[in-house]
C-alpha cells in the first residue's frame, strides 16, 4: 500500500504542475507571442517524468495483478492507508481532468492558428476565390492551383 500511496503522490506532484504550465501556454498563444519554446520546453520534462511514473504504475499493478488503482484498492481491506490512497487517486482524477480540459483548448487554439497561416498563405500567393468556386471553375478553370492547396 506504501507504493501505491507513493506512486500516487509523485503522479498528483507531477499533473499538479502542468495546469499552471498550460496556462502560460494559452496565455502566449492568445497574444500571438513568439515565446512559446520555454513553456513547450517545461511541460515536455513534466510529461517526460509522468511517463516514467506511468512505467512505474504499470510494473506495479502488473506485479499486483489489477488492471488499475481503483481496482487495487477495492481489494484492499479498510484502512487509514487505503482511505489515503482513495483520496490520492480522486484528486488525480479532478487534476486530469482539468488538464483535458486545457488541452482542448489549446488545440482550438492551434486549428486557429493553423486556418488563420492558410489564409494568409493564399492571400500572398494571390490565389482567387473565384476560379475555384465559381459556377465557371466548375466547367472550365484553367487553375491547377486551387485556393486551399496551399496547406502548411
Amino acid at each position: 500500500m506504501d507504493e501505491t500511496i507513493k506512486i500516487l503522490r509523485e503522479q498528483i506532484i507531477l499533473c499538479s504542475r502542468l495546469p499552471e504550465l498550460l496556462d502560460e501556454l494559452i496565455k502566449i498563444m492568445r497574444e500571438n507571442s513568439p515565446e512559446v519554446q520555454e513553456p513547450i520546453r517545461k511541460i515536455e520534462t513534466v510529461m517526460r517524468e509522468l511517463s516514467e511514473n506511468e512505467k512505474k504504475a504499470q510494473t506495479f499493478l502488473k506485479r499486483v495483478k489489477a488492471k488499475n488503482f481503483s481496482e487495487y484498492l477495492a481489494a484492499q481491506k479498510k484502512n487509514i492507508q487505503r482511505d489515503m490512497a482513495e483520496k490520492l487517486l480522486k484528486k488525480s482524477a479532478e487534476v486530469q481532468s482539468r488538464i483535458k480540459t486545457q488541452s482542448e483548448e489549446l488545440k482550438m487554439l492551434l486549428q486557429n492558428g493553423k486556418k488563420f497561416v492558410e489564409f494568409n498563405l493564399n492571400i500572398l500567393s494571390k490565389t482567387s476565390a473565384s476560379e475555384t468556386y465559381g459556377n465557371r471553375a466548375q466547367r472550365d478553370s484553367q487553375r491547377t492551383r486551387r485556393i486551399f492547396d496551399a496547406n502548411v
